[in-house]
């Protein structure tokens, strides 16, 4: 009886966790997303133009970066991503006075770039540990020292990784730095099929280099373990296009959260919030708040933030906030940042990103 109590366990601890699995693999319905998709891929329009001009992405899924970095003239980037049959693209959009890849066509990861991380695998082995056919770790910039000569290439030892067919760089300058068009054709990927709903993973990371050797690096959904292993990269859905019920999945890529306090204030001590808006889809957003939220979950207090233009061409726009210090001590509270649309509706709830995503470790 013993014995059988034992396989009657182990069975019911196989089916479990079978279903378990099952259910994490399942693909998305159709309009929904995946278990635990993180970004997208909206249509791209037909006929898409390699030409440097980010037009076309304009109702693009996109992850702003660096927009809480110190020099916020210099620093704040946009990633877009499109598909359609033929191909996945990436729009990136900069704010940088300083243009230049000093790096020979091999290494392109020494100046102004991005290194992109690609995995369409599928099952059990997409976000693997460890790379394989299916996957690439490659670059792509618009420059050549300082002019406009767009290049890319694969990583040292993963030159037979893909075949490199049909893939196209374009850039262009411009008034407050540039744009920069990819497109990564599927015939480099065989065995997958690009169809709505489909999901594969990525990375992208942006490097600066400020006319000399890089300076900075930042990635929008991982952190530098994406270098190591596609597991530290993100789910990601090809839709049709971007839906509102898709921004409480997405909105932590979508709209990055930080606070911290300024080291000179005219006033009595604040912290400042921030809240980064999509670039294209601002105009869905109705309010912003920010909760201060103590350690057992009690509301400290909630400021609604106002709209800071850091460069009006780009669309680069943040809701900030301020509250006092005395308010929120130091690793004894949590920030809630939450998004409402026009009609007073929640889109989405996003919190600080507690990992590192540059060059040194710290958030």
């Amino acid at each position: 009886m013993r014995q059988l109590r034992f396989h009657v366990r182990r069975c019911r601890l196989f089916l479990s966790t079978t279903i378990a699995a099952l259910v994490l693999a399942a693909p998305a319905a159709a309009g929904e997303l995946a278990q635990g998709v993180r970004g997208l891929a909206t249509r791209a329009p037909k006929e898409m133009k390699i030409d440097g001009n980010l037009e076309e992405f304009e109702d693009a899924f996109c992850t702003p970066v660096n927009y809480f970095h110190d020099d916020q003239k210099n620093r704040p980037a946009q990633f877009f991503y499109m598909w359609d049959e033929e191909a996945f693209y990436a729009g990136l959009r900069t704010l940088d006075a300083k243009q230049a890849n000093h790096a020979d066509d091999a290494h392109l990861w020494e100046g102004d770039g991005v290194e992109w991380y690609f995995d369409t695998r599928g099952g059990d082995k997409l976000r693997d540990k460890n790379w394989g056919p299916g996957a690439v770790h490659m670059y792509w910039t618009g420059y050549k020292k300082d002019q406009l000569h767009p290049r890319w290439c694969l990583r040292p030892d993963m030159l037979q990784a893909i075949p490199g067919t049909g893939i196209e760089v374009a850039s262009r300058k411009t008034a407050d730095g540039a744009e920069i068009e990819f497109k990564l054709p599927w015939a480099n990927f065989p065995d997958f099929k690009p169809a709505a709903d489909a999901v594969i993973a990525l990375d992208a990371e942006l490097c600066y280099s400020d006319g000399g050797p890089r300076v900075d690096r930042t990635f929008a959904y991982g952190s530098p373990l994406s270098v190591q292993q596609p597991a530290s990269q993100a789910k990601i859905q090809l839709v049709e296009k971007l839906l509102p019920a898709y921004w409480k999945a997405c909105g932590a890529v979508m709209m990055p959260i930080r606070c911290d306090t300024p080291w000179t204030q005219p006033t009595k001590g604040l912290v400042t919030g921030q809240l980064v808006l999509p670039p294209n889809q601002a105009d869905q957003i109705g309010k912003v708040v920010f909760r201060l939220i103590d350690l057992q979950g009690k509301t400290l207090g909630e400021f609604e933030g106002r709209t800071i233009t850091l460069n009006k061409a780009g669309n680069f726009l943040v809701s900030q906030a301020t509250w006092p210090i005395d308010l929120a001590t130091p690793g004894a509270h949590h920030l809630l940042g939450i998004v409402y649309d026009g009609e007073g509706r929640e889109l989405a709830r996003v919190a600080p990103r507690m990992v590192s995503v540059g060059m040194s470790k710290g958030y």
